[in-house]
């Protein structure tokens, strides 16, 4: 049985639904389902009871699960001395990203890819937005996730999303009447500030930059998670794209709203690579497999 199969498999076990297996995995749940069918009828046994609130391991089901859990194991112990060999899977990797990619993405991508890759290390450093560039033109990082602005010579970006900066409230909130909220309206309520510098350049919006330096936060705090409780918990409003509250969104938790400003509504996040330099091949492929993650996360927003 192919290694996907087993994984499709694996994962539909741990969610108990082929909906939020195929979110975790971001495969359609249509090519989800499609799979553990035809992982069925190959074994002539069904693996799960359908039960009005999802699926449960039946018998036959948990002992393919300890099969599989086991064949992944040892595949992925056979892949990584088999590449030893070539030298293409160990190595460090190092990443530099803005706070909101650690809520999803980065987990996600790093988590994929020890599965893949157990021998790589990581340095991984949250930082400001403004800075990332920085860091991987200078060397401290090899890739970098941020908003994208004017970037600096040493660097390209590459995988592109829209993905723009918005104000998140909790529902009810008088704000989530608005199609689209301006500075001047946020100013009527507390506001919990991510950060005591604003999240983009006064370049690219002098109106914006005015709007966070001008402020008397209800609190800065730099830490995502945080921020999120003190928003759902009706303590103020923030500045966030939808990538760091996809989970959120989704549940109805909490609620997005673009600004009116063009250019914070046409801004983009990317993964930023530098020009002068080749990354090693583990690198490469790890970015690689955050530029389809960013893709999907773009994807999902948008339906947000």
């Amino acid at each position: 049985m192919h290694a996907s199969v087993l994984k499709y498999f694996i994962e539909v076990a741990a969610c108990g639904s082929v909906r939020k297996a195929s979110e975790r995995l971001y495969v359609a749940a249509s090519a989800v389902n499609r799979q553990i069918h035809k992982l069925e009828d190959e074994l002539g046994v069904e693996l799960f009871d359908r039960m009005p609130n999802g699926l449960r391991l039946n018998p036959a089901g948990e002992r393919l699960l300890k099969h599989a859990q086991e064949t992944l194991h040892q595949f992925q112990v056979m892949r990584t001395e088999l590449d030893a060999l070539k030298g293409e899977r160990t190595g460090h990797v190092k990443v530099a990203a803005m706070d909101s990619f650690f809520e999803e993405l980065l987990p996600s991508a790093v988590e994929e890819f020890l599965q893949l890759f157990p021998a790589v290390t990581y340095t991984i450093t949250s930082t400001q937005p403004m800075e990332v560039a920085q860091m991987v033109m200078a060397g401290q990082a090899d890739v970098g996730l941020t908003f994208l602005g004017r970037l600096p010579g040493g660097v390209r970006a590459m995988n592109v999303a829209h993905l723009p900066i918005g104000i998140v409230m909790p529902p009810g909130h008088p704000l989530a009447s608005f199609d689209t909220v301006s500075l001047k309206e946020c100013t009527k309520y507390p506001f919990l500030r991510s950060s005591s510098h604003p999240v983009i350049s006064a370049a690219s919006s002098p109106e914006f930059a005015s709007f966070w330096d001008d402020m008397e936060p209800a609190a800065t705090c730099n830490s995502t998670p945080l921020l999120k409780r003190l928003i759902m918990g009706g303590k103020g409003i923030s500045c966030f794209s939808k990538i760091a509250f996809i989970e959120e969104l989704k549940r109805g938790e909490l609620l997005w709203r673009p600004f009116e400003l063009e250019a914070l509504n046409g801004l983009k996040v990317g993964i930023v690579v530098p020009t002068q330099r080749v990354l090693p091949h583990v690198t490469q492929n790890f970015v690689g497999r955050m530029a389809r993650r960013l893709t999907q996360l773009e994807a999902i927003a948008a339906t947000l």
